[in-house]
């Protein structure tokens, strides 16, 4: 999902003032609410792309030829287009390359971190001593930045515990005017009999995904209306094992008001994270862009996760729908029980929801507080 958040954190920025320089091939920036004035590529091969196979042989070559080089290209882009500042997001490789530019004495700097680069997924690829040297690149860019984000208080936290710092911004996505604006107006949608349950995006902790959804599946029969588990974002789940199309669909792209306008007629968005606490890194400190997307189309979250995550912290400081650290069968089907036979969920946290929405993701004010930071006034 970070398309969709750049796309909101950039949304009404000059776009003559967009300069990408970016390693990896993508379209983002030819979104309207992110195109850019010049592109800066310097790509990694895509065959040397650290996958699945010889990944350590493919590791070594980029750190030790490609990241300098890609220094190198960066620093000639900022030379070539003399930005007011630059903002970097620190995700995979961007990390030694911009932990290796000599940076200009008065460029003002601000980095993203929305992943650290030592969850479990990242040292199966990176190895373990890679991915803390990314770490070390992270806190030290940091340490030096002129202002900086994260996705959510715990990174915040994190970061602080290494720096000393403790003026970052957290950013997520949120609210754009206009969903707060519908959800001040709160529209019932007529029962049809059907309680739609929707998943956006990727699966992370699939694992956790399958148990919840033995657990649905068991319990489905249970509850008086037809369940059906709506999928958004494209990711060809239907051709996965466990997909049931009986009870299961599958939408394609939406544009971004599309997709809250099919939200809308969901029940609830439902959530999973690491349950079992087997990558702690990821759920303390990233955050599900997912949260942001269901609470803009009024969706209450039905939230699976390990009680220290972002998604527990999140849910216990707001009533945004229900949350559970269950990780048993019986524990599941109980929660899901409850959960699925509350009436008219929509309504039920509308007030909680449109409370949140208007502090910790308001979409306009985080924009405004980033953009302040980046020195731009208006």
């Amino acid at each position: 999902m970070t398309a969709d958040l750049l796309r909101q954190l950039f949304l009404g920025y000059p776009s003559e003032k967009i300069h990408w320089w970016y390693c990896h091939e993508t379209g983002l920036h030819a979104l309207p609410s992110v195109r850019a004035g010049s592109l800066h590529p310097f790509l990694m091969p895509e065959r040397l792309v650290p996958h699945v196979r010889q990944t350590a042989l493919k590791c070594w070559w980029l750190e030790n030829f490609w990241t300098p080089r890609a220094a190198r290209h960066l620093e000639k882009t900022i030379t070539e287009v003399k930005p007011d500042f630059v903002a970097g997001l620190l995700y995979g490789w961007s990390v030694p390359v911009l932990a290796r530019v000599r940076w200009p004495a008065n460029l003002r700097r601000h980095f993203s971190l929305w992943d650290f680069p030592d969850t479990n997924g990242m040292k199966r690829v990176l190895g373990e001593s890679r991915s803390q040297r990314f770490v070390a690149n992270i806190h030290e860019l940091l340490r030096h930045a002129n202002s900086f984000d994260a996705i959510c208080p715990g990174a915040l936290t994190e970061i602080r515990s290494h720096t000393g710092r403790t003026d970052g911004l957290v950013v997520h996505s949120g609210f754009e005017p206009q969903h707060l604006a519908a959800l001040e107006k709160f529209e019932v949608i007529p029962d049809d009999g059907v309680l739609r349950l929707a998943y956006v995006g990727t699966i992370i902790s699939e694992n956790d995904f399958l148990e919840m959804l033995a657990a649905l599946k068991k319990i489905r029969s249970q509850i008086p209306q037809r369940i059906v588990l709506e999928f958004f974002g494209g990711r060809n789940y239907r051709s996965r094992a466990w997909f049931e199309p009986d009870w299961m669909t599958e939408h394609g792209m939406f544009t971004d008001d599309g997709l809250i306008a099919a939200l809308r007629r969901c029940a609830w968005g439902i959530v999973v994270m690491d349950s079992a606490g087997e990558d702690l890194r990821y759920s303390r400190f990233s955050f599900p862009n997912k949260v942001g997307t269901y609470l803009s189309a009024g969706v209450p979250v039905l939230g699976f996760g390990h009680p220290t995550s972002s998604l527990a912290q999140i849910m216990q400081e707001h009533r945004l729908g229900k949350f559970t650290g269950a990780t048993t069968h019986e524990d599941l089907e109980k929660f899901l029980l409850e959960s699925l036979r509350l009436p008219s969920p929509r309504a039920a946290f509308r007030d909680d929801i449109l409370r949140c929405a208007r502090t910790e993701f308001n979409a306009a004010e985080i924009r405004a507080r980033l953009w302040r930071l980046w020195g731009v006034t208006d």
